[in-house]
């Protein structure tokens, strides 16, 4: 069951209290286009998944870029290209921009000009970079790419092969705006880009040199490591078999999702994989993450341009989350985040809150009206329902707690308020009618309990 708007704020706002970090979301707002967005967000919904982020990722934004560009920025630091920042990075709704641009959709246009309109040259560097041309203007070309990945090494290898300049946005007209920004920046053949906490032009005399790269070229965030928490204690309880069957069931998930297994041991309660996208890997984790669910596992997954990256915010993460919970971590823009499973407790408790609510009007009723009879007849309500509301949230003894004492201190305060009405606007005869029927009732029951201790005295040897 869903929870509602309200719900998804209160579980927002309880499990921030135990993440040491900023929980920006719960669930999404995104409205699904596909079956396949449309998944996602009812996996993000459902759950009631928190997107939360940490502090600014150790690596500065120019190293980030320099290093997924790998050979090419040792090209473009030997031609003088430098990195100007165009804007900053945004949060204007950054849940709906995270789903929309990182998880459901990674196909990226680019919008390139060529001197003299050359079009077999543009042509072949787009197939060699995997893309398309879409369209041709008198000035420029449209090309589609299969992702940001390839997006931007077509943008950058423009202005170094061709002479040329591009820009990359999420749509075609989001590319030739940002070309428009871009070029009131940079004198000469640039690539433009969103990237690593901002807006970004890289032109001749840019304004930051571009950083050597550092390592070998491995590719944009990518790679994926997954971990069974509390393995051990798992396998006491339920048995190796039974690991190593919600191995296989992540297994064939990350496989769903176009993700090639690089390490895993036979029996083993962690598994490292390779996606052709970002937004592959991440769409596969939050699957996981639900997937696991399923069966009381919890998992913990980073997502980095390497398995030492992902592992290495995987653990990141957790140590900022301060109760057990599945968890995918990654970079969004300048920051570490995480997509984070609420506390179990936040869950269930909300998730009962409508139908609880509904069950404490019609019990306060039936309390006070009975307490304005006689304030004998509410007691047995104020014990009664108080216990029933915890037998029925018995699965999480937090819930049960919590929920035994609202009803608890809502039948009071029903018993206390029949008591006054009684009192205060009953008539008079109808009151002691009932004080009279009341004290006879006492009196039979004190009686037949006595003749009962009597009876059980005789029958005793």
């Amino acid at each position: 069951m869903r929870l509602p708007r309200l719900g998804l704020l209160l579980v927002r706002l309880s499990a921030g209290l135990r993440i040491r970090g900023r929980v920006i979301a719960c669930g999404t707002r995104y409205d699904p286009l596909t079956e396949e967005e449309a998944e996602i967000v009812d996996i993000l919904n459902e759950n009631a998944l928190l997107l939360a982020y940490f502090e600014k990722y150790p690596i500065p934004a120019p190293q980030i870029i320099s290093n997924e560009l790998g050979d090419l920025a040792r090209r473009l630091r030997e031609e003088g290209f430098g990195l100007s920042r165009v804007e900053r990075f945004k949060y204007d709704d950054p849940e709906v921009a995270l789903v929309s641009k990182m998880v459901l959709d990674e196909t990226r246009y680019v919008y390139c000009r060529v001197p003299g309109g050359r079009r077999k040259p543009l042509e072949s560097l787009a197939r060699e970079f995997g893309c398309t041309v879409v369209s041709w203007e008198v000035d420029g070309a449209v090309v589609e790419a299969p992702s940001k990945y390839h997006a931007l090494r077509l943008a950058v290898s423009v202005p170094l092969e061709l002479g040329g300049s591009a820009a990359i946005g999420l749509t075609q007209a989001a590319a030739v705006e940002r070309y428009a920004k871009a070029e009131r920046r940079a004198d000469g053949p640039f690539a433009a880009f969103s990237k690593a906490g901002g807006e970004w032009v890289l032109h001749a005399g840019g304004e930051i040199e571009l950083p050597k790269p550092q390592g070998t070229e491995t590719g944009p965030d990518r790679t994926l490591y997954l971990d069974v928490m509390e393995s051990t204690r798992l396998v006491e309880e339920m048995g190796r078999p039974y690991l190593e069957s919600v191995m296989r069931e992540l297994i064939d998930l990350i496989a769903e999702e176009g993700g090639v297994v690089l390490d895993h041991k036979a029996g083993g309660d962690d598994v490292l994989a390779q996606f052709p996208t970002k937004g592959r890997a991440l769409r596969a984790a939050i699957r996981a993450i639900e997937r696991a669910s399923h069966h009381g596992v919890r998992v913990k997954i980073g997502v980095g341009d390497s398995g030492g990256r992902a592992a290495e915010n995987a653990v990141e993460a957790m140590n900022r989350i301060g109760y057990r919970a599945s968890f995918v971590a990654f970079r969004f823009g300048p920051y570490l985040a995480a997509y984070v499973e609420p506390p179990r407790f936040s869950m269930i408790f909300f998730r009962r809150v409508p139908s609880e609510l509904g069950r404490m009007i019609g019990a306060v009723i039936v309390t006070a009206s009975l307490a304005a009879l006689h304030p004998y007849l509410g007691i047995p309500t104020v014990l009664y329902f108080p216990t029933a509301a915890a037998r029925r949230n018995r699965d999480e003894l937090t819930a049960a707690t919590l929920w035994g004492i609202l009803w608890l201190l809502a039948t009071v305060i029903a018993l206390l308020v029949g008591v006054h009405v009684r009192h205060a606007y009953l008539p008079e005869p109808l009151v002691r009618l009932t004080d009279v029927i009341a004290a006879q009732a006492v009196s039979a029951g004190k009686s037949a309990l006595g003749s009962l201790i009597r009876w059980l005295g005789v029958g005793i040897p």
